[in-house]
């Protein structure tokens, strides 16, 4: 044996010992390269215990869901995994589900008693829930119902005027009655239900412009459509330039304000302008056009929303030199602009001797041109709410009664709650209050509006939707005369539970929901089936967010919201479940919330749930969040920062510890060890050996012999799997066995373990007792193995010639370590559950650990194969260097004519560590040589050679990632368990696995028995 081939076999034995003890919880023996084997009775441990019993469903929870799906529900009963499969993973493969009449795609199967399945789409009514696997089919009779979808699908108008006011229709499916409806934060006023599909909605005064989400809930349902209505200012104008031109019209204007967008027409009086161009939703530039006459007109700006006057907005004026002294209007004419003035637009307004007076007051003149005159509007004092505006010149005057208003303003509201179904008698104080004054609270106009005075106003409110909103006053004659009180007037709804989302939550608590009703306030509490939920925070009167309490038990549970001597409740609406897994990620994509079960896989502690270990989310030594695991093992985090690509680090002292990257879903369970712990408590007991024994037939010699040959049978069992034998394993210790024979009829006896087995045979040329030339196969299928009853007359029959030649396409010539790889290539001829018959080159027939064919590449041969189609082989080939790591192995089956040619896929890039250096500070990186393969996941282990404790911590890696750290306090407590002088070593595992999922990898995954290419690296050792 050479000395690298050597050096490749314990190297191959060592990782198997690791993939079944550190990388999986244990409890069964890895196989390697995804080769189907022969189920459970290969384990020995159901051959003989009789039949199993069928599995029962006892009970299901919730018992009711949308007909569109998705609703999860636990079974809980027995027979689930026991006598099925060793384990869950296994388990689920074997298991079929229906909700009524539909298969479940998507199930969690959890342990011997529990089972999680979400829904498939139904029909409404009562189904049954069914489960079946090989022992057997139980059926829960009309244990689910299906109710209609609750679905809003879509809004008849997307945009509307920041006032409110419009009625729209929201369409969907499956609406109740006594719905609230949201926009942003705001509730409609008036909901009205004109069918199961159809809600026709008052849309209330939004908060300020722009996209708003339209939320629907009640009942315990909800949903929303995201930023699908849009509120648009409401149009006014603030500046008109210029504000006067010649009768003839031509002018060049431009308007500017808010609430232009989708403007349609602005007229000048009557008259559309000649040229309209909307340039954004706070401009707009038009030509005016002619004029019948001199003087002012307003301005109108047409809109989908509706129309805005501005009744002074554009004067047309004599602008020749000889004009006299003329005022025909003032802008703007209610109100003066933020510096306090106002422009007069008119004629020979630019005489030195101008003065302008409001009533009998002076106002100061700013500016002046020949048609405009900017001056500063004197103190209200004691004038009256409307007054003339008069210019005089010399003996030229002129004047406009009623030309200037003073804008109303408003002060508060008392008082300023009262209840949402209206009708509350209100004061409302402020100045310059108009006696034809039109109050809305909301959306809505208030009815009997009455003028105490000019400061104060008394109204009955009208209905609301609860929570605080805005009153806005105007004048009826003069709707430029406006005024808002923002947020002033609260309406008070009956305490109300629409919706609680997400509606599941793991059992540990804490996860952060969001409680959607009516009627919050200060001091409303939460309860979840009687326990109070924690960190309550009031939002709004519609939302608020807690953290759900810990629960006892699984299922579903009352939500309570309770505020005073009021209360209100949704039944069934929260459902607790359990997230512990098999091991792995699983459950939904991760939005916020994070269920972290910790369980023990030390020896006499196999599955139990580890209390006290502290998980941390985030790689820097300051993590985002952290906690403890709690009496089962279960740590839930919950937090807006909880989004995208999360990692997360497990450890105890006195265990190894455990890191995950790539995290995406929101279920994780992982695995502790013991660092004291020894054995695989989860493996099932050793069987019996099972005695085959037969005849081998049919000797034939392929050319006369020489006188230093003779004619050789070699007896084997066939592998349960490529890790049985070669490269990754011994020839075994076959003393015991007659397993060479020299005359045809001769007499073999071959060992195995119970179950379903072929025994094959190779006949060769045997030249000068050491040389084996193998020409014949036979195989004999369907021997059934017993550790009680020999397996007798088992006779083998030569009946296949190996004599194929196989040409063979792989990667190269590749170089590892600065040095010329070489490829090493395998074979076995696939039998399905009775195992793999290993090709004669493989291990010399039984006497070598490696295979003679191999090369650097691109062209090697593969000799001596039988006729059969190319997809009964499975072949592997191992790369490797004249160094021990790095190595690379690839699992490959090619359908068709062997004679024709197999190409080996790329093998996957090799690692090269760049961290750590001498010492270890936290983090290991490397750097991937190139190739067009990626690996699916990585698995990074780090050890303490020549130590007691194994492997001190395992991470877990999506397979692009090149580096991972072990966060500060778990690295003290690694550093804390070291014997004093220990040195570290990472190794790196990096794999293919079909039909993979990382954001749903089980430990299964991490087993070379799912791998169909990984590569190894190790680096040096390094200080702690």
């Amino acid at each position: 044996m050479r000395p690298t081939s050597s050096r490749v076999f314990i190297l191959l034995a060592m990782l198997l010992v690791a993939c079944g003890g550190t990388s999986r919880p244990p409890g069964t023996q890895p196989d390697a390269g995804g080769v189907p084997d022969a189920g459970t009775k290969d384990a020995g441990t159901h051959v003989d215990a009789g039949a199993p019993s069928a599995p029962v469903i006892q009970s299901a929870l919730p018992t009711r869901g949308e007909r569109g799906g998705g609703t999860w529900v636990t079974l809980k009963g027995r027979g689930f995994v026991e006598g099925v499969a060793r384990g869950a993973p296994e388990a689920a493969a074997r298991t079929t589900l229906r909700v009524g009449s539909n298969p479940v795609r998507d199930f969690q199967l959890i342990d011997d008693s529990t089972l999680d399945l979400r829904t498939p789409p139904g029909v409404a009514g009562t189904v049954d829930l069914t489960l079946e696997n090989p022992n057997g089919t139980a059926v829960c009779e009309s244990c689910f119902t299906y109710v209609e979808t609750f679905d809003v699908r879509a809004l008849s108008k997307d945009t509307g005027a920041l006032s409110g006011g419009e009625t729209v229709s929201l369409l969907g499916e499956g609406f109740p009655e006594g719905l609230q409806v949201l926009f942003g934060g705001m509730a409609s006023p008036s909901v009205a239900r004109a069918s199961s599909s159809e809600l026709r909605v008052l849309v209330p005064r939004g908060r300020v412009a722009g996209s708003v989400d339209v939320r629907v809930h009640g009942h315990g349902v909800g949903d929303v459509l995201r930023r699908a209505y849009r509120y648009i200012e409401d149009t006014r104008v603030t500046q008109v330039s210029p504000l006067t031109g010649p009768r003839e019209g031509g002018t060049v204007t431009v308007i500017t304000g808010q609430g232009f967008e989708g403007a349609t027409q602005v007229l000048l009086g009557d008259t559309p302008a000649t040229s309209l161009q909307v340039e954004s939703s706070t401009r707009i530039v038009v030509t005016t056009p002619p004029a019948q006459s001199i003087g002012v007109v307003p301005i109108r700006i047409a809109t989908p929303r509706g129309t805005w006057t501005v009744r002074q907005g554009f004067a047309y004026v004599d602008d020749s030199a000889s004009a006299p002294l003329a005022l025909h209007g003032v802008f703007p004419r209610v109100g003066a602009q933020d510096d306090g003035t106002v422009t007069l637009m008119g004629t020979a307004l630019d005489a030195p001797d101008l003065s302008v007076t409001f009533d009998a007051l002076p106002a100061q003149v700013v500016s002046a041109t020949a048609t405009t005159a900017t001056v500063r509007v004197p103190p209200r004092g004691t004038l009256p709410r409307t007054v003339s505006v008069s210019v005089q010149s010399g003996a030229m005057s002129a004047s406009l009664t009623q030309g200037y208003t003073f804008r109303l303003a408003l002060d508060q509201v008392t008082p300023n709650h009262g209840s949402a179904t209206g009708e509350t008698q209100t004061r409302l104080t402020g100045s310059a209050l108009p006696p034809d004054a039109v109050v809305r609270v909301g959306a809505l106009l208030a009815p009997q509006v009455t003028e105490s005075s000019e400061t104060e106003l008394r109204f009955l409110t009208p209905t609301g939707g609860a929570g605080a909103h805005s009153l806005h006053v105007s004048s009826a004659s003069d709707p430029e005369n406006e005024a808002l009180l923002p947020a002033s007037f609260t309406y008070d709804a009956a305490l109300t539970l629409s919706q609680v989302e997400p509606s599941r939550g793991a059992v540990a608590g804490g996860a952060r929901v969001t409680v959607r009703g009516a009627g919050f306030a200060d001091g409303t509490s939460v309860m979840f089936g009687g326990e109070p939920a924690t960190d309550v925070l009031i939002h709004d009167a519609h939302t608020l967010t807690c953290r759900i309490p810990a629960s006892r038990i699984q299922g579903p549970v009352e939500v309570a919201v309770v505020q005073d001597t009021q209360r209100s409740a949704l039944p069934e609406s929260f459902h607790y479940f359990d997230p512990r897994g098999p091991g792995g990620l699983s459950g939904e994509s991760l939005t916020g919330t994070l269920n972290v079960t910790v369980l023990d896989t030390s020896s006499g502690s196999y599955g139990q749930p580890v209390s006290g270990a502290t998980v941390l989310l985030g790689p820097d030594p300051t993590p985002i969040l952290q906690g403890g695991t709690d009496a089962r093992g279960q740590l839930t985090l919950s937090d807006s920062r909880i989004a995208g690509v999360q990692v997360i680090t497990v450890f105890k002292p006195g265990h190894d510890a455990v890191t995950v990257a790539g995290i995406r879903s929101e279920n994780l369970t992982v695995y502790l060890r013991r660092l004291d712990s020894e054995g695989n408590p989860g493996n099932p007991p050793v069987p019996a050996t099972a005695r085959i024994s037969g005849r081998v037939r049919g000797f034939k010699p392929p050319r006369p012999l020489g006188p230093n040959e003779v004619l050789e049978a070699r007896v084997f069992v066939a592998q349960s799997s490529p890790a049985s034998g070669p490269p990754f394993t011994g020839t075994g210790d076959r003393r015991a066995e007659t397993w060479r024979v020299r005359e045809d009829g001769g007499s073999f006896l071959v060992l195995a373990q119970p179950g379903l087995r072929a025994v094959y045979a190779v006949l060769g040329v045997l030249r000068d007792g050491v040389d084996f030339e193998p020409y014949l196969l036979g195989i004999r299928r369907g021997v059934a193995a017993s550790g009680t009853r020999a397996a007798e007359n088992q006779d083998v029959i030569f009946d296949m010639h190996l004599d194929v030649t196989a040409p063979l396409t792989v990667e190269g010539p590749l170089v590892i370590a600065g040095e010329e790889a070489r490829h090493q290539v395998y074979a076995w001829l696939d039998l399905g559950a009775e195992g793999l018959v290993p090709h004669p080159h493989n291990w010399g027939t039984g006497t070598r650990l490696y295979t003679s064919v191999e090369g650097p590449g691109p062209r090697l041969t593969f000799p001596q194969l039988p006729h059969v189609d190319g997809a009964n082989l499975l072949f592997l080939d191992l790369l490797r260097g004249t160094t021990a790591y790095p190595q690379s192995l690839l699992y490959h089956r090619q359908p068709g004519a062997l004679e024709g040619g197999v190409t080996l896929a790329p093998m996957l890039p090799l690692p090269v560590f760049t961290q750590p250096g001498v010492r270890f500070e936290g983090t290991v990186s490397w750097t991937p040589t190139s190739s067009s393969a990626t690996p699916a996941v990585q698995l990074l282990t780090l050890l303490a050679p020549g130590t007691e404790g194994g492997v001190r911590w395992t991470a877990v890696l999506p397979g692009g990632q090149t580096q991972v750290t072990l966060p500060g306090p778990a690295l003290a407590a690694l550093r804390a368990e070291l014997p004093e002088g220990a040195r570290l070593r990472a190794d790196l595992s990096a794999a293919r696995v079909p039909r993979f999922e990382y954001s749903q990898w089980t430990y299964d995954a991490l087993s070379t028995a799912t791998w169909t290419a990984y590569v190894l690296g190790r680096s040096e050792v390094f200080d702690p």
